[in-house]
């Protein structure tokens, strides 16, 4: 009986050794790469885009701590969903482990998200605040040229940068990466 004990201890601490293992290179790429899209799809007028569609179908909405709904207004969709879902993206990221193959492209996603968190917290909330105040749609895009005009340069070495430690990592490990 004794013997049966320390057979079922010694089960016990290698299944939960092994639910302690590190992500898979498949799941770093997933929270390094491809949550990264979601930045590129989001650049400049497209989040403006998303905002105004889902206002038009009335799920311009954001959820208080007691999980009540509310209408939102621009500023209120992007200090209460879009910023808050981009820091817990990022810091899924920092939580990867890092390792002589991970290191390079899990820095540049960190690089890139705070970057773009940066973006969001400035540029966008006045961007949004505008839309908020219900500037004309020309003064707005004379805001957005700006914003583009200084920013988009830089989101597009950083984002080449992610594309390329993707890729050497991926290949490296094994895992299937498409750029479309």
């Amino acid at each position: 009986m004794k013997r049966i004990k320390n057979i079922l201890k010694i089960i016990v601490v290698l299944m939960l050794f092994v639910s302690c293992q590190k992500e898979t290179p498949q799941k770093v790429v997933e929270k390094t790469v491809l949550k990264a899209n979601l930045l590129t799809a989001n650049y400049g007028i497209g989040y403006f885009e998303q905002l105004k569609e889902l206002q038009k179908n009335e799920y311009l909405k954001y959820y208080d701590n007691d999980g009540e709904e509310y209408a939102a207004t621009y500023s209120q969709y992007l200090h209460r969903v879009t910023i808050p879902d981009l820091e817990r993206s990022l810091r899924d990221i920092q939580k990867l482990e890092v390792n002589e193959d991970s290191k390079e492209l899990i820095s540049t996603s960190i690089e890139l998200f705070e970057y773009c968190i940066d973006l969001y917290k400035k540029d966008y909330a006045e961007i949004a605040y505008m839309y908020d105040e219900g500037k004309t749609q020309q003064e707005i895009n004379q805001l957005i040229k700006e914003f583009k005009a200084k920013s988009l340069e830089e989101f597009k070495e950083r984002n080449l940068k992610l594309d390329e430690a993707a890729k050497i990592y991926a290949e490296k490990k094994g895992v299937k990466l498409k750029f479309v």
